[in-house]
């Protein structure tokens, strides 16, 4: 890990020119994206100090620090308006050691995930090897995909000249999991991915979460207004709408979803329980993980451990529907290829 640390003196100690400079720096937070752990150590009321500013900015590696210093935001900000306010800065960069922790009761890349990104490459990397193995190389090929790398790209929302993530429903549908109705994950056989998953533990947390988003993400476009009711909300209804919306939940976030979208599916697209938000920098720091709430850090046999109360801050077990007479016929058309 590598520590930034730069340093800024001001041209002069009037409180509304150390105003506006703070203003400047925390505006910066959260458009430059390596700026989301930024700590402003700024100190208003010492003249002691030979600088009046102090950043310190945390690294992963050297690749993270040059991509922030050459962010044409940060450029900008630093080198514009910072510089039109200061007579002086001085930048150290040195590595320090970084802050060795583990979490109680979880394991990154079991449950808990470094990233939405991590998630997602973990599950449909699992999920390719499935096809693989369930006599669908043939399948994989004639798309064009002969790795992993491939069907990530092929979960895109473009995908084979198509859009809304539907040329991975047409293409691997039928691996995914066995229409039912009124299916439940416990009877889902194992010969599909869904059943494969819940049979030998994986992505539990996941796949629960999974089927409730379905339903909201269905209430939310419309698919469950129809009389008769047409079970367009229940995951296991249809294969091939559970893929889909599957890659569209990997594929978008609160920023980059339709803008009628209800508050609950945004918010859910950048809360998948189990995805860290924040990792920590020493024991002193917080830790933030969708679905959780941290319970701070607890030392045992000079080991640092993280604890987490499951505390979801929204209740996503809840279904909301729309009022809908829901009549049951065997017959009615299905408007999907599951």
């Amino acid at each position: 890990m590598i520590k930034h640390v730069v340093c800024f003196k001001l041209k002069n100690d009037s409180i509304e020119l150390r105003k506006k400079t703070k203003d400047i720096l925390l505006s910066m937070q959260g458009r430059v994206p390596m700026l989301l752990d930024l700590k402003v150590g700024v100190d208003f009321l010492s003249s002691t100090r030979s600088y009046d500013i102090i950043l310190e900015t945390y690294f992963n590696n050297k690749e993270d620090l040059e991509n922030y210093q050459n962010d044409s935001y940060h450029c900008e900000v630093v080198k514009t308006h910072m510089h039109a306010n200061t007579t002086s800065s001085i930048a150290v960069d040195y590595e320090i050691e970084p802050f060795k922790y583990e979490i109680d009761s979880h394991k990154i890349g079991v449950d808990f995930w470094n990233s939405k990104k991590e998630l997602f490459e973990a599950f449909y990397g699992e999920f390719y090897e499935f096809i693989l193995h369930h006599d669908g190389k043939e399948d994989l090929e004639n798309h064009k995909i002969f790795n992993k790398k491939d069907f990530y790209a092929y979960a895109d929302w473009y995908a084979d000249n198509q859009d809304s993530c539907y040329a991975m429903g047409f293409s691997f549908h039928k691996y995914y999991l066995t229409p039912q109705e009124k299916g439940t994950i416990e009877n889902q056989p194992e010969s599909t991915f869904i059943g494969y998953c819940f049979k030998n533990n994986k992505f539990i947390d996941f796949l629960n979460f999974l089927i409730t988003f379905f339903a909201w993400w269905r209430n939310d476009e419309g698919c469950t207004c129809f009389n008769p009711y047409n079970h367009a909300d229940e995951f296991f209804h249809s294969s091939w709408a559970a893929l889909v919306d599957t890659s569209k939940l990997f594929y978008l976030t609160s920023e980059t979803v339709y803008h009628w979208q209800s508050f609950r599916v945004k918010y859910a697209l950048d809360h998948i329980p189990g995805v860290i938000l924040k990792h920590p920098t020493s024991k002193f720091d917080s830790m933030r993980v969708a679905g959780y709430e941290f319970l701070g850090f607890e030392e045992r046999n000079q080991i640092q451990y993280a604890i987490f109360k499951r505390k979801d801050t929204y209740n996503y077990w809840e279904k909301e529907e729309k009022t809908i007479e829901k009549v049951y016929i065997a017959n009615y058309k299905k408007v999907d290829p599951a």
